[in-house]
């Protein structure tokens, strides 16, 4: 009986250690894809001051930032003012100053009543990119959101 009890421990123990790195990995993600909702909401935030402002969205658009994948980095882009210098960014008072994994951009409508931001990355260095965009609208003096999640 003492046998098989510890045959069946055996492989209990080993389970739990073939799964933990895969748990590991998925919960890392996680905590990884929070920076992307987390940043476009300080953007959205910003720009939503704007809009109680001038009744408008900024009008200056920021190209995808940075250039260089962070995975072309060892996985993870390390903060640089300068990274942050564009026009575009300047307007919105925006820059980071934590290391971060994915690459931001604002694309306002020529209307200003609108703009789109954007967070992409891949967060593992393979070849799949998370996609978020959050979609603001003008409202008066506030700002609706919406937002799309791809391969989050």
């Amino acid at each position: 009986m003492w046998h098989r009890v510890r045959y069946v421990l055996a492989l209990l123990a080993l389970c739990a250690i073939a799964t933990c790195p895969a748990a590991k990995r998925a919960c890392d993600a996680k905590i990884r894809a929070r920076e992307a909702d987390q940043l476009l909401g300080v953007i959205a935030d910003k720009v939503e001051q704007h809009v109680a402002v001038t009744g408008r969205v900024p009008g200056t658009a920021a190209t995808l930032t940075p250039q260089l994948a962070c995975c072309e980095q060892g996985g993870q882009c390390q903060p640089d003012p300068a990274t942050w210098a564009a026009p575009g960014w300047k307007e919105l008072e925006f820059s980071i100053d934590d290391p971060y994994r994915y690459a931001y951009e604002y694309a306002p409508d020529p209307s200003g009543q609108g703009a789109t931001v954007r967070a992409i990355g891949n967060l593992d260095c393979d070849s799949a990119l998370s996609t978020y965009e959050l979609r603001l609208t003008v409202n008066g003096t506030s700002l609706e959101r919406s937002w799309t999640r791809q391969d989050p």
